[in-house]
Order: C-alpha cells, then structure tokens, then sequence
C-alpha cells in the first residue's frame, strides 16, 4: 500500500467518524448515549453539554480530515 493510498483510507475513516459523531449529537441518540463508552467520556455532563461535546468533536475530526486531503501529496 503506497502512502497515498494510506493516507485516502485515513481521511476516508476520519470522514466517517467525524459525521457519525455529529449526527449523534444533533440526533440525540438514546442508545448513542447510554452505551458504555459514550458514559466513560460524558458521565459527568448533562445531555445537553455531551451533544454539544460531540457535534465540537465531529467537527474537528473533519477539519483533521480536511486537512490531510489538503496536504496530500500528488500521484
């Protein structure tokens, strides 16, 4: 695998996780959450301050995303 290839499936999974995060925090997803990882980071927030931490973090996920296709080498 070359190094572009690389980095597109990167940028591909980091586009992937930065929506899915802001969808769940506009959602508001109950099964979202109540799983035992989202508590681990939100446990000590309200809901609404656990959505509004994850739309932030999906928007920087993106932006990190953003960033390494603005960067990426040419073929």
């Amino acid at each position: 695998m070359s190094l572009v290839t690389g980095t597109l499936v990167l940028i591909g999974i980091f586009t992937l996780c930065g929506l899915f995060s802001i969808l769940a925090g506009m959602a508001g997803w109950d099964w979202f959450f109540t799983s035992v990882n989202s508590r681990m980071l939100t446990g000590r927030m309200s809901r609404k301050w656990a959505r509004i931490f994850y739309i932030v973090l999906g928007l920087a996920i993106l932006t990190m995303a953003t960033y390494l296709y603005m960067t990426l080498p040419a073929k």
